[in-house]
């Protein structure tokens, strides 16, 4: 116990981030820096973001003895809760005005972390304060639970790297105005609950659920539906017929497995993973596609071959203070996060 003390001050003196830190699980990083961590790109010399491993948990006294009241009475949770976590993400406070602010931006981060790393992190605590430095503080200290720890329904292998951290902190603004259309905000929480679900049917069904709200497609869905997502993912045009081709298969597989039909278990494995991978492509292109989720008839006239314009989502500026009033506020007035509000606030 005073091993741990001792670090965790040690810790503290040579540590002036001011934020807050979302305990992660699951997380595997590349590209490290010495310390075993990744930032995002510096503002002012300082990154807004960063992952890094959590070493030196408090036990259970450091962690009662840390807590402030409202968080005190769920502490033996919370130990319980610590060990499930390998990573922490820090969101700096510049950039949020409020703790629900910055879980407003964790969830977005997270989310898009997901998306470009296929990582199937969950994102467990949210805290004032880095859990290897908990046992050095006395009663101030604030932490919420948030996703339970969850198994994804299919192994992942992939790992996060620093250009997958920077390219969604320099995309945050896009997807911010994207979520405001419930075309989008459909198929992105489909992507970020889909894999942890219990089901792999309910799972498939929630993919493609998703799928079909990013197109306004009322009949002809196999065809038209295949045809929207090769010209909305593809330009080439030999990838664009690959991307039919995967579309239409899975639809096929997608269709067994949401009406019960017999379906061998590792079929229905990989009709799950790669329909996530298709949701996955779809949204990342809407990213790349503009503001606003392309129209059917600005994808018919893709397929008469007018290029379809890629803006990339590039336009994230840290010193911008809009983006802190839309992790506040969301630029729809919600709040979207994994879990609504702060408890306390």
């Amino acid at each position: 116990m005073q091993l741990i003390e001792d670090e965790a001050k040690r810790q503290q003196e040579h540590d002036r981030r001011q934020g807050y830190f979302i305990g992660i699980s699951g997380s595997v990083l590349a590209d490290k820096s010495a310390d075993g961590a990744i930032s995002s790109f510096p503002l002012d010399g300082e990154p807004i973001f960063r992952i890094a491993p959590v070493a030196n948990l408090p036990d259970m006294g450091s962690l009662a003895r840390a807590l402030a009241p409202q968080s005190r009475h769920m502490f033996t949770h919370l130990h319980h809760l610590s060990h499930t976590i390998r990573h922490e993400l820090y969101i700096a406070e510049r950039i949020a005005e409020s703790p629900q602010g910055a879980l407003n931006l964790a969830y977005r981060v997270i989310s898009l972390l997901r998306l470009k790393s296929s990582c199937l992190i969950n994102a467990v605590s949210f805290s004032n304060a880095p859990w290897g430095q908990l046992a050095a503080h006395a009663g101030d200290v604030f932490i919420q639970p948030l996703e339970d720890p969850r198994r994804a329904l299919w192994g992942s292998q992939s790992a996060i790297t620093e250009a997958d951290l920077n390219w969604v902190s320099e995309r945050l603004a896009r997807d911010f105005d994207l979520y405001a259309q419930p075309s989008y905000r459909l198929a992105y929480d489909s992507a970020a609950d889909a894999p942890f679900l219990k089901d792999s049917r309910t799972a498939v069904a929630r993919i493609w659920s998703g799928i079909e709200s990013l197109f306004d497609v009322q009949n002809e869905l196999s065809f038209r539906l295949s045809m929207y997502a090769a010209v909305l993912i593809a330009d080439d045009i030999e990838e664009r017929a690959e991307v039919q081709a995967r579309f239409k298969r899975l639809y096929g597989l997608r269709s067994k497995a949401v009406h019960g039909a017999k379906i061998e278990d590792a079929k229905l494995a990989e009709t799950l993973e790669a329909s996530w991978r298709l949701l996955r492509d779809l949204l990342i292109s809407c990213i790349r596609s503009g503001p606003s989720v392309p129209s059917t008839a600005v994808l018919d006239q893709a397929l008469l071959g007018r290029q379809l314009v890629r803006e990339d989502g590039a336009n994230f500026n840290s010193a911008d203070h809009s983006m802190n009033s839309d992790a506040n506020h969301g630029r729809d007035g919600s709040s979207p996060s994994f879990s609504g509000r702060i408890s306390h606030e």
